[in-house]
């Protein structure tokens, strides 16, 4: 006799239906996916031994310098030997004798002719030059820069003694005033030889000129000694 319970069990399936039902399914796609892993780390090592191949090499590099190579051996056999040099045998010094010899005669006493008696003897330069005068030439004078020409100095030329410019009549009567910038050259001795008058004021130029050519200066040095050198120096005009 069978109770309801019992028909329940005999027509129920056994085990999880719903689970073997998606087995196979994720099955298969569990296998792909460590298929793809697989495959995927072949290609990694294979590509990675690959680069490797490529990849240069570093190689050490010795150079010689070019002094230090010798001569390259003779490609035949046929050059001659080298020679070789043999010393010729030096003879042993000898004991020099002494050999006495007679006294010299001391010539007599001369005298030194003038140049009077010179000119006498051996003519004028005009007769022995076909009338043409050797002229000496004085000593050079010290090297001057050009104007404008650059001269390096450790320290620039310093006043030491300044005059004061004469203020011309005209320019006062015509109330001019206002600062002339000339440049003097001054040399190693620290006067000016030579002033140039940069920035103008007709009336006042003159002037200027005359003043500054009168200071006196420390000269400028370069490597400890005096050098020539040109200088930027104003002089002002003022009224009051």
């Amino acid at each position: 006799m069978t109770t309801p319970e019992t028909s329940l069990y005999e027509f129920m399936p056994y085990g999880a239906p719903e689970l073997k039902e998606v087995a196979q399914k994720y099955m298969i796609r569990a296998i792909l996916f460590a298929s793809a892993i697989v495959i995927l780390a072949f290609l990694t090592s294979y590509g990675g031994v690959e680069l490797l191949k490529h990849k240069p090499k570093e190689t050490s590099v010795i150079v010689v310098p070019y002094r230090e190579l010798a001569a390259p051996p003779p490609l035949t056999n046929d050059a001659p030997p080298p020679q070789v040099q043999v010393t010729t045998p030096v003879a042993p010094p000898t004991v020099g004798v002494a050999v006495p010899v007679p006294d010299a005669e001391a010539p007599p006493e001369q005298t030194i002719a003038s140049q009077e008696e010179i000119a006498q003897t051996t003519g004028s330069v005009e007769s022995n030059t076909g009338g043409d005068q050797i002229v000496v030439a004085p000593p050079s004078e010290e090297e001057m820069p050009k104007f404008g020409e650059y001269v390096y100095v450790e320290e620039l030329p310093e006043a030491i003694t300044k005059v004061p410019p004469t203020y011309p009549d005209i320019a006062r009567e015509a109330s001019v005033d206002g600062t002339v910038l000339v440049q003097a050259l001054v040399g190693k001795d620290g006067k000016v030889h030579d002033v140039r008058v940069q920035k103008s004021i007709p009336m006042l130029d003159a002037a200027a000129i005359a003043a500054v050519k009168q200071w006196v200066f420390k000269p400028a040095l370069s490597n400890n000694k005096p050098v020539a050198v040109w200088v930027a120096v104003p002089v002002k005009f003022t009224l009051h």
